[in-house]
């Protein structure tokens, strides 16, 4: 009587599967996690540009008022108004607006996700 190795096969088969599913659990609620950061990071752009947009508007054309200034160059200087910059003494300067409740959530939840 010949004998078959099927009926040892399919309980490992079985655990082998259970394994991977519970290991991939974790990444699936990580990448759960990265996405709803990822969102909350978007939305503080948004609301950040809103309200960046008109003050960037008014440097470029208070710097195109001046007929000396190539109207190229006020758009490529003034195109970065409101992010964060290095000041004379080489410190960082915080951007603007990011105090909003938007950025003070997605910060927030970055910093957590970082934690685990």
């Amino acid at each position: 009587m010949r004998r078959t190795l099927h009926a040892f096969h399919v309980p490992v088969a079985i655990s082998i599967a259970a394994a991977l599913m519970l290991f991939s659990m974790p990444v699936a609620v990580f990448a759960d996690k990265e996405a709803d950061v990822a969102a909350l990071e978007a939305r503080c752009e948004a609301d950040r540009e809103e309200r960046i947009k008109p003050l960037r508007e008014m440097e470029i054309a208070n710097c195109k008022a001046d007929k000396r200034n190539d109207p190229a160059y006020c758009e490529r200087y003034w195109k970065d108004y409101g992010n964060a910059q290095r000041g004379t003494n080489g410190r960082m300067l915080p951007r603007m607006f990011d105090d909003l409740p938007s950025c003070v959530a997605a910060s927030e939840a970055r910093n957590a996700l970082a934690k685990q």
